[in-house]
């Protein structure tokens, strides 16, 4: 088969697959066809084979659509409540931005997808905060398992700076996402910090965070923890460590390392 032939006939049935509709191929299949470029012969095989060709497109718009429904249930509850989600699911697809062969990857594209496109964002502000907060377990649990840095110290001091555990995520939204539901989809328009980690045992974990404790969680990695304290006017240090230990214990934390 030549090359520009079977390369239509692989944009064919991506067409057939990715297009929102089936109106075109189902009314005329053999023009479907001549419009990648295919010859007479693999026009009619297109219309000898209508039936099977759309029962192929069914299971692989499936195959490609269960990623979606199972990593984002909140935000599936959240669009279907608006006669949305198809939309939504249609414009993706269309976009074809799906180039990876990996199941995994679906659904980390169609979160990229949202963020880059912004698709919904008008109608539902925190759409893209939801979505990546549905996808931040995956995230943290898929997070290769680098070693930590050599000869870091399991107990903070003043002089101490902090070093995450490289799965561990902070993150700040400007919607309370994390109590979200299926029932209740729209979150609340509350600024909100998270901490997500997991232990030992690869359990996940998510720890709300004051503003504050954020901040020093974030500076501690540049400077000293001291040298933190005061850039946010905390008075006493002494009462941020043993939570720092705390976290050191739990996995969120890799240790310390002199300033």
């Amino acid at each position: 088969m030549p090359d520009a032939t079977l390369l239509g006939l692989q944009q064919a049935l991506a067409g057939l697959i990715l297009e929102p509709e089936e109106a075109a191929f189902t009314a005329d299949p053999d023009a479907f066809a001549a419009r990648f470029g295919l010859p007479a012969r693999d026009q009619a095989a297109f219309r000898r084979f209508q039936d099977r060709l759309l029962a192929y497109r069914e299971l692989a718009r499936l195959g490609l659509e269960e990623p979606l429904e199972d990593m984002f249930p909140i935000t599936r509850a959240l669009l279907e409540g608006e006669e949305a989600w198809n939309d939504c699911v249609n414009a993706f697809l269309t976009a074809r931005c799906l180039t990876s062969p990996h199941y995994r990857d679906i659904a980390p594209t169609f979160l990229g997808w949202l963020a880059d496109t912004g698709w919904g964002l008008d109608r539902w502000p925190w759409l893209v905060e939801l979505a990546h907060f549905e996808f931040l377990e995956t995230l943290v649990a898929r997070f290769p398992e680098d070693p930590p840095p050599r000869g870091l110290e399991l107990e903070p001091t003043a002089q101490a700076r902090i070093v995450l555990a490289p799965a561990t995520q902070l993150v700040a939204y400007g919607h309370a996402v994390h109590l979200a539901t299926e029932d209740a989809p729209v979150p609340a328009p509350v600024p909100t910090l998270l901490l997500a980690y997991r232990d030992a045992e690869a359990a996940f974990h998510l720890t709300a965070l004051t503003d504050a404790l954020a901040t020093l969680l974030v500076r501690a990695q540049a400077v000293a923890l001291a040298t933190a304290a005061r850039e946010i006017n905390l008075q006493d240090l002494r009462e941020v460590l043993p939570l720092l230990q705390d976290l050191q214990a739990q996995g969120a934390i890799a240790g310390f390392t002199r300033a």
